[in-house]
């Protein structure tokens, strides 16, 4: 079961700029993520390698879908002019291929393209879910492009994935904010930050439970919630982690990924175009499942 497929609008197609599209995986889930009508494929990279792959696997895909580039750069280029030039009218997503997310995102912030919203900053978000529903899926912001966020900066984080949990109707958020303990110590900057963001969010977002800090044993287990003594609605519930800096958000994904075979959903909202952004060790599974969680974010 792809994540969150059922919120996918029937008929409307969402516009998928790839960039970089020099792999077969990469393309095997483009050409499968259009056969799922999820998206409007225009794949920019090398040409040849391109389209021999449309002429080995006897995709129907237009030659004018094709356009060349000659490196990362290049292609990063291409993808964010091509973003902006769609109309109003037409959503779009940006998919990272084969390069490194620096690259891609370093062009994405560029004013040139008007991608930026006025007022709000970018960050990512992992969806999470588990085989065989073992346990009821997780997001955790931001372990991929906010490196060591500022208070302000967590502010739109929190901001941002609430945002994102409007569009998903079953899901009801609950928000730990983590650190490694559950008390404000001034010798560890990431709680006072965390108990800073939830006296702001009890202001903002009211009737929201975002509590913290949490470190994060009592912020998902019951059990580990009950022997801590940790009050709150959130505590032992938490369904959205807000991590304190891109380490122990990564960390986190990938051990999930690979001691819990989850599936981890990844893309960048905030933007006028969100961007898909996986690990160039992703397999499809987890590719496809970023593809859909982007293209909800444009509804």
């Amino acid at each position: 079961m792809i994540q969150n497929i059922d919120y996918i609008k029937k008929n409307r197609i969402t516009k998928g700029i790839v960039v970089n599209a020099n792999n077969d995986l990469i393309l095997q889930t483009i050409m499968d993520a259009e056969s799922q009508k999820l998206i409007n494929p225009v794949l920019i990279g090398n040409s040849d390698f391109i389209k021999a792959f449309i002429v080995k696997h006897k995709w129907s895909l237009s030659k004018d879908k094709v356009i060349e580039s000659n490196s990362e750069e290049e292609a990063s280029k291409i993808a964010c002019e091509t973003a902006s030039r769609v109309s109003g009218l037409e959503n779009n997503i940006i998919i990272k291929g084969h390069l490194h997310t620096d690259v891609l995102m370093g062009e994405y912030i560029k004013k040139e393209y008007n991608l930026r919203i006025k007022g709000k900053r970018l960050s990512h978000i992992w969806f999470m879910t588990f085989p065989n529903d073992s346990h009821h899926p997780i997001i955790i912001t931001d372990g991929a492009l906010n490196i060591s966020p500022s208070l302000e900066t967590k502010k739109h984080i929190l901001s941002n994935v609430l945002d994102y949990t409007k569009k998903i109707h079953s899901f009801n958020p609950y928000v730990a904010v983590l650190s490694a303990t559950e008390e404000k110590l001034k010798q560890m900057p990431s709680s006072i930050e965390a108990h800073n963001l939830v006296e702001w969010a009890k202001i903002n977002y009211l009737g929201t439970p975002v509590e913290g800090p949490f470190a994060l044993d009592n912020a998902i287990s019951e059990e580990s919630a009950k022997i801590k003594g940790t009050k709150g609605i959130v505590s032992g519930n938490a369904n959205v982690i807000i991590v304190p800096n891109i380490e122990t958000g990564n960390a986190l994904v990938k051990s999930l990924v690979h001691f819990a075979n989850a599936t981890a959903g990844g893309f960048v909202i905030g933007g006028k175009s969100p961007v898909v952004i996986t690990s160039r060790s992703d397999d499809e599974k987890s590719r496809i499942a970023s593809i859909v969680n982007a293209v909800i974010c444009t509804y």
